[in-house]
């Protein structure tokens, strides 16, 4: 069986996609292999469980900035950041997964910030990755970020 990808209409050649992983769990290697065969070339991964040997499966890891209540303008600058880069892999046709952990809403917003970075718009963005009505999402946030 392989993995449970949400792949997300947008404008490529690339693609983005989620995945539902929990965060307290490591990765095994059957699942980066999954990963690997479904074309996967980039994941975003929490930072608590580092992936196993991401060379067998071929699969550039990236993790997400680590949460800091102390410093969130740090944070923010680096979910910035990593939208950024996340939109430049799939403008240049690679296939790229968000690890969402069903916590702090940081897949939703990381995937619409691409989205955006895309040329799409924060609420089609959203419709588009299926985030539910009242899910966490800062959403005067990412408009203020679209704005800029």
């Amino acid at each position: 069986m392989g993995p449970a990808l949400h792949v997300i209409a947008g404008p490529g050649p690339g693609q983005l996609a989620t995945m539902s992983h929990p965060r307290d769990e490591p990765w095994s290697p059957q699942e980066l292999g999954a990963l690997a065969r479904a074309g996967v070339q980039v994941l975003v991964h929490s930072a608590r469980h580092r992936p196993p040997a991401p060379q067998v499966a071929g699969i550039e890891l990236v993790a997400y900035p680590d949460p800091d209540e102390t410093a969130p303008r740090k944070e923010a600058t680096e979910m910035v950041a990593l939208a950024t880069r996340l939109a430049r892999e799939v403008r240049s046709g690679r296939f790229v997964v968000t690890q969402s952990t069903a916590e702090l809403g940081r897949t939703t917003l990381l995937a619409t910030m691409t989205l955006a970075l895309l040329g799409i718009r924060p609420g089609e963005a959203l419709r588009r990755i299926g985030a539910a009505p009242g899910q966490p999402v800062p959403q005067d946030w990412l408009h203020d970020f679209v704005a800029r």
